[in-house]
This record gives structure tokens, C-alpha cells and sequence, in this order.
């Protein structure tokens, strides 16, 4: 961990980039949060999925100095390409539409990009909306540490509320466009380490995200999970490693399926990896052993690799042994 120094005269130009489908209350307050910054935000892009619900007009009448951009693309993968390349900001914060950042968060991100110019990506604290628990897939920290105010280097982020480097993205050449949902932040943190830059957590900084504990359609998250997180392994992996570690995928794979009954939608995973996987290899680019080492310094997947399922399979395998102790 290291601490956070004081910006000084460090003042980049941030701008804001917001993916948007059918949440016009959400995107509301999302905006209000943004706008309320102690630290100005001097651009908001909210790149829409034609949502029906009115967020046009919206925008237009409550907020008409942010950018709208409504686009045919899956926007949830592709809106920072989208919106980093129209932005015109130093620092780009990425967040959901149902994200409400702290009145300071952006303010502290800035000064941990002040302290180290090899910082890529600073993340925020999530935390429930309603509970104000940390969000489960980053609960491979102690108490103490997400009550800190320090800098801990990670080998990925959550991409709500956080602030990556428009250079830093310009240089690694954004996100593929056959990455898949939840898969991004893994994309932008393997190349970016890769290059010596560093990914990090700041707990300091707290966005509060209007998600369900619960697994919702979990057939389809299984299926994107699959297919993504192969097809992360087969571009930036030795090829030793990436077998490796798609044996240890396919075990979390295999007991998701076992407890959610997602056959189907496991076996078109499989089907789908390997038909995509000739794109994926042609845009190869093996990240070295150091590269490898760092990405898993922590416990990374066993909290996200199903967005914080692997909490639900533990305590089914739990739930299991005890039923068979008292037979």
C-alpha cells in the first residue's frame, strides 16, 4: 500500500463517460452526482443504446450541456471506445448509470494520479446502494483496508467509478471488439501492465451502484463469462499458463452449471469460444511472465469471474457437505 500526496498544481481536464440503456431515473442521478463534484468534471458523454424511456429528452431539457451519443453497439463494451475518442479530457471516468459517486470522489482520484505517473486506472470503493456494504467481488480486501485512505496496486478494477488515462487508452489501442460484458477492465489491465503502468484501488474514493445481490440471468452471465474469459486467456497468455488456467475456469464453469442448471448455455459457451477463438488469435499479444505474476497477485477471479457468484457456489458446496455429514 502507498499513500496518496497532495495533487499541487496537478490539474488534469476530466471528462465523464456513461453507457445508458432504459435507466432515464438512474442515468438522473448518476448526472446530479457528477455534476456536484468537488472536483469539476468538465464533460459528460452518455453514450445511449436507443433507450425508449424518454432519456433523450431528458438529457436535452435537464442537462443540456452533456453530450449524447446513441449508438447501435452492445455500448455496455464498446461506450468507452465510443466515448473516449470523442472526449476531449486528460482522464476519463467511467461509470454505470446506476452508479452515485461521492461529492469527492473524482477530486481524490485526481490526487492519486498526481502521486505516480505510471498510474493507468484508479478504482473507487463500491458499495451497495441501500446497504452501504461492499459490493462482494472486492471483498479480497480486509475491513481495515478498504477503510483506508492508501493506494493498493490490483490486477484489474471495477469499472464503476473509475478513472483511466485517455492516453494511457489511446497507447494500448482501447478494447477489442470482441470483448465480452464484465471482461474490459481485464483487457485494459493486461496491456497496460504490460507496459509498466499500474492499475489501483483507492478506497478513499466510494461510488454507490443500484445492484442486486442476487444473480440475475444467470445463463447468460455464465455464457459471457465463458467466452470472455477464454478468449482473454488465448490472446495474452503463454500458451502453458492459458491451458492452465482454462482447466481451473472450466472447474468454477462446471459447478456454476451444477447450481444454476445452465447446461445449454455452458455448451454454447464452449461452442461459441472455440469459433471465435481464430479472431481472437490473430490479434494475439502475449504479455510477459512478470505481466502474468502481477495479474494474479490477487484472488482476482474467485471474486469476479461470475461477478461475485462464487460467494453462491461456496455456500451451496457448504450446504452440500453439511447435508452429507448428517446423513
Amino acid at each position: 500500500m502507498s499513500q496518496v500526496k497532495e495533487a499541487g498544481e496537478y490539474r488534469p481536464r476530466v471528462s465523464a463517460v456513461i453507457p445508458n440503456w432504459h435507466r432515464k431515473n438512474d442515468l438522473r442521478e448518476a448526472l446530479l452526482a457528477i455534476k456536484a463534484q468537488t472536483y469539476p468534471v468538465e464533460e459528460i458523454i452518455v453514450v445511449d443504446n436507443n433507450s425508449q424511456d424518454g432519456t433523450r429528452e431528458m438529457i436535452e431539457e435537464e442537462f443540456p450541456e452533456v453530450m449524447f451519443i446513441q449508438s447501435p453497439h452492445n455500448i455496455v463494451i464498446q461506450a468507452l471506445n465510443i466515448g473516449a475518442k470523442t472526449a476531449s479530457g486528460d482522464i476519463i471516468l467511467h461509470q454505470d448509470n446506476d452508479g452515485v459517486l461521492a461529492p469527492d470522489a473524482v477530486e481524490r482520484m485526481v490526487k492519486v494520479f498526481a502521486s505516480d505517473p505510471r498510474i493507468a486506472v484508479v478504482h473507487s470503493k463500491n458499495l451497495y446502494y441501500d446497504t452501504g456494504e461492499v459490493f462482494d467481488p472486492m471483498r479480497w480486501f480486509t475491513a481495515e483496508e478498504h477503510a483506508s485512505e492508501g493506494v493498493f496496486d490490483v490486477p484489474s478494477f471495477h469499472g464503476n467509478g473509475a478513472m483511466i488515462r485517455r492516453d494511457v487508452l489511446e497507447e494500448i489501442d482501447y478494447i477489442e471488439p470482441e470483448i465480452q460484458l464484465y471482461q474490459f477492465e481485464r483487457n485494459i489491465s493486461a496491456k497496460a501492465i504490460d507496459r509498466g503502468y499500474r492499475i489501483v484501488y483507492h478506497p478513499g474514493s466510494v461510488i454507490r451502484h443500484k445492484i442486486s445481490r442476487e444473480v440475475r440471468n444467470p445463463g447468460h452471465r455464465l455464457y459471457i463469462t465463458m467466452t470472455g474469459g477464454w478468449w482473454y486467456l488465448a490472446r495474452f497468455y503463454p500458451v502453458g499458463k492459458a491451458l492452465e488456467k482454462s482447466l481451473y475456469y472450466l472447474v468454477f464453469f462446471v459447478l456454476y452449471s451444477i447450481k444454476h442448471h445452465t447446461w445449454r448455455d455452458f455448451f454454447r459457451g464452449i461452442l461459441d469460444t472455440l469459433l471465435g477463438l481464430p479472431q481472437v488469435l490473430r490479434g494475439r499479444r502475449v504479455v510477459s511472465r512478470e505481466t502474468v505474476r502481477k495479474l494474479e497477485s490477487k484472488p482476482y477471479e474467485t471474486s469476479m469471474i461470475l461477478y461475485g457468484s462464487w460467494d453462491t457456489v461456496k455456500k451451496w458446496l457448504a450446504s452440500k457437505r453439511e447435508k452429507g455429514a448428517t446423513r
